[in-house]
């Protein structure tokens, strides 16, 4: 790390009158942000990042990430509260959560980690589906969210083969996901969610990572949350979850289905060129062993019968992204 980046830190804690903590770096996401936990001589702590701001595009995502922050707050939710702020250096000191995320939580304690998810699904994400969109909120159409393949298939040796997926994948989010979007958080799974018991009701989820949000069809975040190619989520338990979620929004079962079926085909579709990319252009090899559970969501999502004119593209495209997990 350059010795100026140490130095404007140092200052930022000092003005913050965080100076004297102790700082320990925690691990980072596939961004560039870093991160570091703070304790003070008290036992209290902190949470320092540091976002890049050389961009255009840095500072849009620092900005948002503060704007989605509060709008999570208005809504009664647990984004952590902002500390102290220096927008123009990337230092924002934040509330610490802890390390009760629900990643941790399926292997330590699996019935504390259903009833955090049966709390995400029930609870935080009727939340944000009942709420105001606020008008910040970019509003893709069905043509746009399907675009959020394309760099999956800029990869491929030969999209030419799979050039009616995109129309296809529109058509399909259009015909099975009716209805206003929803705010998304897009980023959430269990890595990003951290239990927080002490408190009540939707509170209880302590919500990272936010800042993509932007208006999509109603499950789009219950699908990255229990399709996650991070980990494998017990049958029994994914089935529990579309169930909640189904009750809580008062929609029919089969309706849910078919939603979770087309979403998380979109959003796998998406991720197998992302972790793709950082396995291979962007120095982060461990992406590459996420590559296989990430095709078998794929593949289970449109076996779907309602997806059926997807089939044929998605499994050539399966076809021609077969090496990359190897």
């Amino acid at each position: 790390m350059k010795l100026a980046a140490l130095s404007a830190e140092r200052a930022f804690l000092d003005r913050s009158g965080w100076g004297d903590a102790a700082m320990a770096p925690l691990a980072g996401d596939a961004s560039a942000r870093r991160y570091h936990r703070l304790t003070q001589g008290d036992g209290t702590r902190a949470i320092l990042m540091c976002a890049p701001v050389g961009t255009a595009a840095d500072r849009t995502s620092l900005a948002a990430f503060l704007r989605v922050g509060r709008h999570l707050a208005q809504l009664g939710l647990s984004a952590p509260a902002t500390l102290a702020e220096d927008a123009a250096s990337g230092l924002i000191l934040i509330e610490d959560f802890g390390d009760a995320t629900l990643a941790r939580l399926l292997h330590a304690d699996p019935p504390g980690a259903e009833t955090a998810y049966a709390v995400s699904t029930a609870e935080v994400l009727p939340r944000l589906a009942g709420a105001t969109l606020p008008g910040w909120a970019a509003r893709p159409d069905a043509a746009a969210q399907a675009a959020m393949i394309d760099l999956t298939l800029s990869l491929l040796p030969d999209a030419s083969a799979v050039a009616d997926l995109p129309a296809a994948l529109a058509e399909a989010l259009a015909t099975h996901c009716p209805g206003p979007s929803v705010l998304a958080l897009r980023d959430c799974h269990a890595d990003n969610l951290i239990w927080l018991p002490q408190r009540d009701g939707a509170a209880r989820i302590g919500l990272l990572d936010y800042q993509d949000a932007v208006a999509l069809p109603l499950g789009y975040d219950l699908a990255s949350l229990i399709d996650d190619p991070r980990r494998d989520l017990p049958d029994g338990l994914r089935a529990a979850l579309t169930r909640r979620f189904a009750e809580a929004m008062g929609l029919s079962l089969p309706e849910v289905e078919v939603r979770l079926a087309t979403l998380s085909l979109l959003r796998n579709l998406r991720i197998l060129g992302i972790f793709h990319r950082l396995a291979t252009q962007m120095g982060k090899p461990s992406y590459r062993a996420f590559l296989p559970r990430t095709g078998h969501l794929i593949d289970r999502a449109v076996a779907h019968p309602a997806l059926t004119k997807l089939q044929a593209p998605v499994a050539e495209l399966r076809r021609q992204t077969a090496g990359w997990a190897t």
